[in-house]
């Protein structure tokens, strides 16, 4: 997965901010390392020089051992130094080690210094004389620094995260502006071209916001143009249509039905002869251009739209497809206010729905389709909702771009009247047509934000 520029640039800042932390921790526990084994050094070698000025004054006297001894408890007092008398073979501790604060294993493996022992003989007038041995402990040392290196790390560590909390909330605001431009970006992807963006303070990212604006408009404009147009055209289109439909059933049918009326009067006289079957075939011909014609003229403009109604023309194209296709189950429920829809435009409502069931039988081969209409009221304005659905085989998304202009046409046809289209398909899933067309046209000119959407 692909990460977005502002993440990628605080993921760098944690890391720099890390590698800080971890090289300054790195520097802290090497000082403290050389500072632990030079004050044990010191401390070592401060008894050291004791024991030696002991030695100097010569073998000891008896009376002078319980001094002597009293001497070297005062030297066990001091720090980071354990004093021992081998006695018989076998180190006696003066003085206890003290209780050290509990300091991590891997904290006191760090700076641990490598270890120091001095021996020294202390001869004595009588016997063999007391081997003394100082040997370093640096443990109350390495607890004195464990607390001050983990007061150091802890205001490293809050200083860093302080740092990435101010540049992640200072990042933040820098990247407002690019994350509008993408939300502007992806609603032009959308054809929400009503979208614009803010006024910005920086005056690079306000030039961009001007422009986006500036093409944002003219989209709007070009958009609600086409619609004007397309809407022109469609009207321009039915009028042809109701235009040539009219000479069809006007002059086409009463010279075909004088035709028919002269071949049967013909047809009537006797004898029988090649006139009598001409003018059978005749009347056959005739017949048959009445019912292509019939046919022409509701392909055309249905009759029965201008003379019955909205619904009463879409049963009777259910019935027609029922006929010709009787193995599938039509099932068509239409509200009564659905005849309520401008006259002017219910002509579009049957185009779609007769392009839906065409495009259903031409590609989905489905066994049930059905056909909705539905009156919806808001506060605002009211709403005419077709829904087409069929159990047929479906399509992809890719192959459904790549269909033809069938889907093309109606979504034409749907916003250039400012009505909402979606289609819901997948392979083996069948199809679904969810349509909206508002009763009243927007007077505005993009005919409301979800016009040619």
């Amino acid at each position: 997965m692909q990460l977005s520029l502002k993440t990628r640039v605080n993921l760098i800042i944690a890391v720099i901010l890390t590698l800080v932390v971890a090289i300054g921790s790195v520097l802290v526990v090497h000082h403290v390392r050389k500072s632990v084994a030079e004050e044990t050094r010191s401390a070592l070698h401060l008894a050291w020089e004791m024991v030696e000025a002991s030695h100097l004054q010569g073998p000891l006297p008896d009376e002078q051992a319980a001094a002597w001894r009293s001497m070297l408890e005062r030297l066990g007092q001091l720090r980071h130094v354990r004093l021992f008398i081998l006695q018989d073979e076998r180190p006696l501790p003066l003085l206890p080690s003290p209780a050290l604060p509990d300091v991590p294993a891997w904290f006191a493996r760090l700076v641990q210094p490598p270890p120091a022992i001095l021996e020294q003989t202390i001869p004595t007038r009588q016997g063999r004389g007391l081997q003394v041995r100082l040997v370093a402990d640096p443990a109350d040392e390495i607890a004195e620094a464990w607390q001050e290196t983990r007061l150091f790390m802890g205001l490293i560590l809050l200083l860093a995260g302080g740092c990435f909390a101010a540049l992640y909330w200072v990042l933040g605001r820098a990247f407002q502006p690019v994350d509008a431009v993408l939300g502007g970006l992806v609603a032009l992807e959308q054809e929400r071209y009503d979208h614009r963006l803010p006024q910005f303070p920086q005056p690079e990212w306000r030039r961009i916001s001007q422009a986006f604006n500036h093409c944002a408009g003219e989209l709007q404009q070009a958009r609600a143009d086409n619609c004007r147009l397309t809407r022109q055209l469609l009207k321009v289109e039915e009028e042809e249509r109701r235009t040539l439909a009219r000479e069809l059933h006007d002059e086409l049918g009463q010279v075909l039905s004088g035709i028919k009326m002269l071949a049967l009067s013909i047809k009537q006289q006797r004898p029988v002869g090649p006139i009598h079957q001409a003018a059978c075939l005749i009347v056959e011909q005739v017949d048959h251009l009445f019912e292509t014609i019939r046919t022409m003229i509701h392909r055309l403009r249905p009759l029965m739209l201008d003379d019955l109604g909205l619904r009463a023309a879409l049963d009777a194209l259910a019935e027609r497809w029922r006929q010709q296709r009787p193995q599938v189950r039509i099932q068509l429920q239409c509200d009564p206010g659905a005849d309520d829809f401008p006259a002017g435009h219910q002509i579009h409502v049957y185009r779609i729905v007769q392009e839906a069931l065409t495009n259903a039988f031409r590609h989905g081969h489905p066994r049930h389709i059905h056909v909705r209409l539905t009156v919806a009221d808001t506060p605002r304005s009211r709403w005419l909702h077709i829904t087409i659905r069929d159990d047929g085989s479906g399509a992809a998304v890719p192959l459904l771009r790549g269909r033809g202009y069938g889907l093309k046409g109606m979504r034409e046809r749907v916003e250039s009247l400012g009505g909402r289209f979606e289609v819901t398909t997948a392979l083996g899933r069948g199809f679904t047509l969810s349509i909206q067309m508002p009763f009243e046209e927007e007077e505005n000119n993009d005919h409301s934000r979800h016009a040619c959407r």
